[in-house]
């Protein structure tokens, strides 16, 4: 791979996306100064300086109007690198899709997708390019529904696929991204994009010369987890792991290093819940170090190149990681076993499982709800409601991750109520399963 510098940047075009004012949602301050550091980032040297007229930014964008086309249009003629970055509120629609909240955007599901920048929108205009590598970063609430159709950004039967695509999501299908306050701050910035610019700024001490996307990812997820935030997603096609995004400064061929990490005083802490939308989850339990080491061993597996395939160790290293009392690896643990993992990451609808792996995942659910885990809380609430059709069980859970902050939760308690209000009863699909007593 070339040295980030050595890249001609006239081949290569940037869309930078960020929305932090609001009419119908919470503002979130926080994204607008990390809409401006990923812009720094891009044209300052370590990424080769990236020339403003091939950065576009595009900050606090009231309606969607003709975005889309913008977009197609931006996209379409690159070659080499087509880069697509947003930042703010992430929602999702009655079918499950992801919308990038704009100024304007409804809080209503059945508005959202008229009113947002839809990820479909962004898939399409990555398709109608030409570009060999092609890059999104999410970073909002329920990113990783980018991932749920197809697990790629570009390419279908009837078109050809790209040589290179990389999707990175600050957070999962039905969770919840984090952000600073202004408590925290007079530039509070979202946590996923501070990670990733910090660790570019500051370097790899020992790495490369120059840092490709796929280690950058793994050593950005794990310092996410070790500081208590929620766990990022990625998916990688073809080369674009080993595209080098940045040069390394902490190699002494670009000088003397700058150290590991962010300084003390800026790096992030587990001293309090981080804020965000509608409210940061709380914290969970406090397990040891080596329970952590294990998470993060298990989390970069399920998020690697070939996660179905190790799918038998992913499961392996929750289970010693939750038996050590780590609470979100016990939720992880409990998604494994009812058979969600498997689902997502071979890109296939989710089936249930057999009796018995409903029984140990409701287990490892409600364990690691006991230890302080919205995510157990949720997925606790979801078996309850789509397994079970136990509406009072469901109602239960689901307001527990609200009290924790789960956005997901919150959409699914709504959804349930209405549904209880109009005489539908939940969505349970397979009634016959019978919980143990």
């Amino acid at each position: 791979m070339p040295d980030a510098l050595d890249r001609d940047f006239s081949r290569s075009r940037a869309v930078l996306i960020g929305t932090w004012d609001y009419r119908h949602l919470r503002p979130v301050p926080a994204a607008e100064h990390s809409l401006r550091r990923m812009r720094d980032l891009l044209t300052g040297p370590l990424c080769g300086s990236w020339p403003e007229d091939r950065v576009t930014v595009v900050g606090n964008r009231a309606r969607l109007g003709e975005l889309p086309h913008e977009l197609t249009l931006d996209l379409r003629d690159v070659v080499d690198v087509a880069l697509f970055y947003y930042v703010g509120h992430g929602q999702y629609d009655n079918d499950d899709r992801l919308c990038l909240a704009l100024g304007e955007s409804s809080s209503d599901p059945v508005l959202r997708t008229t009113s947002s920048l839809t990820f479909d929108a962004v898939r399409l205009a990555f398709r109608a390019s030409r570009a060999a590598t092609k890059i999104a970063i999410l970073d909002c609430c329920f990113a990783g529904l980018a991932a749920g159709r197809d697990d790629r950004l570009s390419g279908a039967d009837d078109l050809p696929r790209s040589p290179g695509f990389c999707l990175l999501m600050a957070s999962g299908e039905f969770s919840t991204a984090w952000f600073e306050s202004a408590a925290d701050g007079p530039r509070p910035q979202t946590y996923f994009t501070k990670y990733l610019v910090d660790l570019v700024e500051h370097g790899v001490p020992g790495g490369p010369p120059g840092l490709a996307l796929g280690p950058v990812f793994q050593d950005l997820a794990h310092a996410l987890v070790r500081d208590g935030k929620p766990p990022p997603r990625s998916r990688f096609g073809d080369h674009a792991a080993e595209f080098v995004f940045a040069r390394n400064s902490a190699h002494p061929h670009h000088g003397a290093p700058r150290g590991a990490g962010p300084p003390e005083q800026d790096r992030p802490t587990r001293s309090g819940p981080a804020s965000g939308p509608p409210g940061a989850p709380a914290g969970t339990s406090a397990p040891g170090p080596d329970a952590d080491a294990v998470y993060a061993a298990a989390l970069a597996l399920e998020n690697g190149l070939d996660g179905a395939a190790d799918l038998a160790e992913i499961e392996s290293l929750y289970r010693t990681a939750a038996d050590r009392g780590h609470a979100d690896a016990m939720a992880r643990l409990g998604l494994v076993l009812e058979g969600r993992t498997r689902a997502r990451l071979r890109g296939e609808l989710f089936r249930e499982t057999s009796d018995a792996g409903v029984e140990e995942a409701m287990h490892w659910y409600r364990k690691a709800a006991d230890h302080g885990s919205v995510f157990g809380a949720f997925w606790l609430g979801l078996l309850y409601e789509d397994r079970l059709g136990d509406a009072a069980e469901a109602v239960k859970w689901y307001e527990t991750a609200v009290r924790g902050g789960h956005e997901g939760a919150r959409e699914a308690l709504k959804g349930l109520r209405d549904r209880l209000s109009r005489g539908l009863g939940p969505l349970s699909h397979a009634a016959g399963f019978k919980e143990a007593p």
